[in-house]
């Protein structure tokens, strides 16, 4: 074949991906169950130093790591390991848009341009533009790879086998958390994936009467979505959607250190939840096995960090700070000590019930990107759950709502907490003032309660199932549209 013929092949997916190099370094699920997630901290330590290395090299090697570590005052061979990696610079989400305004459309961290379309596999995802507007994402075929092997990890260890049915109310589209379980059933586990996407494309009276015609015993989805589907199968079905003998569901609780939003969906589907994190750009982060003793991070593929909010130093595990991510698996984009901005804290570091090593966090505890400062205390709208949570009369939804305020020169900044109560709910006589004492007790500040009916926060809070649940809405901004 001439080199011509050769320059002009179309670049084939296989021809891209060394499958028996990444299944080595990435065991799948059964092996990886019985391996690496079992290996010594010691052992897992010592990967993830040598995994570190190689990620250093390479981000010297891209344009937007050098500009930045240079201004830092670092040289190649300052880093020489983890105990080093402090001396690296953060960089968050802004920090990517800023280097795709200048250098578009994908910026110089995803290490390609669009000329290396014709010969390279490339996949474009995007954040989901909870937090503004949504930012791309390239994956190569290794990335790719990971963001359905690591779900399929995750759902292995929790009890997902061949032969289950999986059903996936989340649409497929330029965000990837639909197409991440769609892949790990698909490829890795062998499950049937059903992927009927969100209760926009599939309304949920459909969705529910494919599960019952298919056999869904599996079901990965928001909590927001799955009381709704509960509703829905109560009151238009006129059955329980117990029925459906749920082996687990895979969800995202959010907050919910007092566990409440976990027996509510377990009492109403007669199951297990189990509780994940992940992000869009690091896959499948954390996970929780049966034992649900905190989420195991995913140790072999990614290193995290908990850092303070405020000055990005390291905290101690038990410390709430922002996570921060190393992806040894990235290289298009690397990802080195990419500020997530999701809260967090590591919980423990000794061996689970389940006989893993890698270390745990709590639950995700919000965005502290989404925090709002309120009379000089610091609000993050997701600690309100506990407090909607505590009383069987709401429907566990609602929607904070800050809007500023101006009288005699005097600014003031109020926030309105809307929280939906149940249409069977009956009397609310106290309702109001126990959920305003109890978010005071959480929150360290008075707010207001407003009781809304049931069902009136759906599209303001993005409660159909398509994507997270907002939870905040600032009017004092000037596109009035910034939610979380």
């Amino acid at each position: 074949m001439s080199s011509s013929a050769q320059g002009n092949q179309v670049p084939h997916y296989d021809r891209h991906f060394d499958a028996k190099k990444f299944y080595r370094d990435y065991p799948p699920p059964e092996l990886f169950a019985e391996t690496i997630f079992r290996w010594p901290r010691d052992k897992v330590r010592s990967l993830q130093e040598e995994r570190f290395k190689e990620t250093i090299a390479l981000g010297w090697q891209n344009p937007f790591y050098q500009r930045r570590w240079k201004e830092a005052g670092l040289e190649p061979g300052d880093i020489e390991g983890l105990k080093d990696i402090a001396k690296l610079p953060l960089f968050n989400s802004e920090d990517i848009k800023v280097d795709q305004q200048e250098n578009p459309p994908y910026g110089h961290i995803q290490g390609v341009t669009l000329d290396d379309l014709s010969h390279t596999t490339l996949k474009l995802q995007s954040s989901g533009g909870t937090t503004g507007k949504p930012r791309p994402t390239l994956f190569g075929p290794g990335e790719w790879e990971m963001n359905g092997l690591s779900p399929a990890r995750m759902l292995h260890i929790q009890g997902a086998r061949h032969g289950d049915i999986m059903q996936i109310p989340i649409t497929c589209s330029l965000a990837n958390l639909g197409w991440a379980y769609y892949y790990a059933c698909h490829r890795y586990l062998g499950v049937l994936p059903l992927t009927t996407g969100s209760g926009l494309v599939t309304p949920s009276r459909h969705q529910l009467e494919i599960a019952f015609q298919y056999g869904t015993n599996l079901w990965v989805s928001f909590p927001e979505y799955l009381t709704q589907l509960a509703k829905v199968c109560r009151e238009e079905l006129g059955r329980d959607v117990r029925e459906l003998n749920t082996k687990f569901i895979a969800s995202y609780l959010g907050p919910d250190t007092e566990g409440t939003l976990r027996k509510q969906i377990e009492e109403l589907w007669g199951c297990p939840v189990y509780d994940n994190y992940g992000t869009h750009e690091v896959a499948g982060g954390g996970f929780e096995c049966p034992a649900r003793d905190g989420l195991h991070l995913s140790e072999d593929a990614i290193f995290f960090e908990v850092v303070d909010v405020d000055t990005g130093e390291p905290v101690e595990n038990g410390e709430v700070g922002n996570l921060v991510a190393t992806a040894f698996y990235r290289r298009v984009p690397l990802l080195i000590r990419y500020n997530l901005r999701d809260l967090a804290r590591i919980v423990s570091e000794e061996q689970c019930e389940c006989g893993s090593n890698f270390r745990r966090m709590d639950h995700f505890l919000g965005r502290s990107d989404a925090m709002v400062k309120l009379r000089g205390v610091n609000l993050y709208p997701m600690a309100c759950l506990p407090a909607v949570k505590s009383d069987q009369r709401t429907t566990g939804e609602w929607l904070c709502v800050v809007d500023r305020t101006e009288k005699d020169a005097v600014i003031r900044d109020e926030m309105t907490v809307r929280v939906e109560v149940r249409s069977d709910a009956g009397s609310t006589d106290g309702l109001k003032e126990h959920l305003e004492r109890r978010m005071q007790s959480d929150l360290g500040v008075k707010v207001v309660v407003e009781l809304v009916p049931d069902g009136s926060l759906m599209e303001d809070a993005n409660l159909s199932g398509e994507g997270k649940a907002r939870r905040l809405l600032d009017r004092r901004r000037a596109d009035t549209g910034t939610t979380a």
